[in-house]
């Protein structure tokens, strides 16, 4: 009775944790935002975790050229111990060999601070400046990572709303096949309407691998970069209207491009870097002055000096000019002005890069609206035309393909449509991190315009 009571306790344990486990895998698991793919792709990314490194890396260049400028102070002890023989005579005449063993322990304290170091000081301002480039390089990098984590992101939407759409055509398609089917046996159809949609249906179920082949390679992207594995994500709205951006005008677009871009901060501040480099090589001709300090304290410092310890303080101003240094100076200016030509340059080409990339990007997001409104037209024009098409063919007025042809205008129309929106919020993103908009604005903006999530995976 005992074995039977405990058998019936372990069933209904057993029976309580299936049911607990089937309540679990009932409730619809969580979605993946825009905002929570980027921030696990920032702690992930591989390039992005190197571009903070290399940041740390150049920020610490501060410190060390400023120990340049600062006292530098050093400790110096040392023992010797002499052993050997000396020879002399003495007041006879007579020559005297006498065995010589003692220890010489020697310290020293010694300090030495720049006064007057224009090169020092010109490469203290270089590395504050090339920490500054080096923020910019980095706000680049995490724009970038923005970019490359909106296009894996929109990638699988993409190919989620392809498999949809290609399964919606196979069930269309099998539709036509069974009713052409059933035609040609009731005598009112032939055998060439019925392979044409088998040949139809055929094909859709190749894109439907196609696409879910698409799909795969797009979450390993994604996975790839945010390090998780891809859940469901949120989409667009059916009827998605797109927001107005703010500025609306391009001419405000390039001048926040002009001040914001951080790929044009860093030209400029790399030309700041480059004539800091002039001032640096032209101080090689300059004097350098330094106040030198040092205490030392001596015991047997020769045979002359046996059983005396002496304690030197030496202070004083040291001056060093340079006078010839077999022209390397002069070349190393000229090598630095032409870094310098070369940096501006590369400001003009950046500043040209970055006002094209604003353009085409304005352009595709201005003409965004215009061209979902038109897509979302023909998708309506293609299913009146299909539908109409399937009636005319029950009525036995239209062929079947007539209604094939329908139904692939009506499917291109959705897949363009789908393509259209995609295209829209990618040029939305690229449009505000080419102008340097903040990253948790882009963020932000991308997720108001998912706000949906996927009624089921794929």
């Amino acid at each position: 009775m005992r074995a039977t009571a405990e058998i019936r306790r372990g069933l209904r344990a057993a029976l309580l944790a299936v049911c607990a486990g089937g309540l679990l895998a009932a409730q619809p698991a969580r979605a993946m935002g825009f905002a929570e793919a980027f921030s696990a792709a920032r702690g992930n990314d591989a390039q992005f975790r190197a571009a903070g490194h290399e940041l740390e890396s150049t920020r610490l260049g501060v410190p060390i050229a400023r120990a340049s400028l600062l006292p530098n102070v050093a400790f110096n002890m040392s023992r010797a111990d002499v052993t050997g023989t000396r020879q002399f005579y003495n007041g006879l005449n007579q020559e005297v060999q006498v065995q010589v063993a003692y220890g010489s322990p020697q310290t020293s304290l010694s300090v030495r601070m720049p006064l007057w170091n224009q090169e020092a000081r010109a490469r203290y301002d270089q590395a504050q400046v090339q920490t500054e480039v080096a923020e910019q390089v980095y706000r680049t990098r995490g724009l970038e990572l923005l970019d490359r984590v909106g296009t894996a992101y929109l990638q699988v939407l993409l190919a989620e709303d392809g498999i949809r759409l290609a399964e919606q055509q196979v069930v269309a398609l099998q539709a036509q096949f069974t009713r052409a089917e059933q035609r040609f046996k009731r005598g009112e159809g032939t055998r060439t309407e019925a392979a044409m949609a088998q040949a139809s249906l055929d094909l859709a179920r190749v894109k439907v691998v196609e696409s879910t082949d698409q799909l795969e390679t797009a979450r390993r992207n994604l996975r790839r970069l945010t390090g998780r594995e891809t859940p469901r994500l949120n989409q667009f709205a059916a009827e998605f209207e797109p927001q107005e951006v703010v500025p609306n005008r391009l001419t405000e677009w390039l001048e926040l491009a002009g001040r914001n871009s951080p790929s044009l901060q860093a030209k400029l501040q790399q030309l700041m870097v480059a004539r800091l480099g002039v001032k640096r090589q032209s101080a090689g001709h300059m004097p350098r002055v330094d106040l030198y300090a040092s205490i030392a304290r001596n015991e047997n410092e020769s045979l002359n000096n046996l059983g005396q310890t002496s304690v030197l303080k030496t202070m004083g101003v040291q001056v060093s000019v340079p006078i010839y240094s077999g022209g390397g100076i002069d070349a190393s200016v000229k090598q630095a002005m032409s870094d310098q030509l070369r940096a501006e340059e590369d400001i003009r080409s950046e500043r040209e890069i970055v006002e094209l990339e604003v353009q085409r990007s304005y352009q595709a997001v201005a003409n965004g609206a215009t061209k979902l409104q038109a897509y979302r037209r023909a998708v309506q024009s293609s299913e009146v035309a299909y539908r109409g098409a399937v009636r005319t063919q029950e009525a036995g007025l239209a062929t079947t393909a007539d209604v094939l042809d329908a139904q692939a205008r009506l499917y291109s129309a959705q897949r363009d449509l789908s393509q259209a929106r995609y295209d829209y919020l990618l040029a939305r993103l690229r449009l505000q991190t080419a102008a340097g908009t903040a990253v948790e604005e882009v963020v932000t903006d991308i997720d108001r315009q998912l706000p949906l999530v996927a009624a089921a995976k794929p």
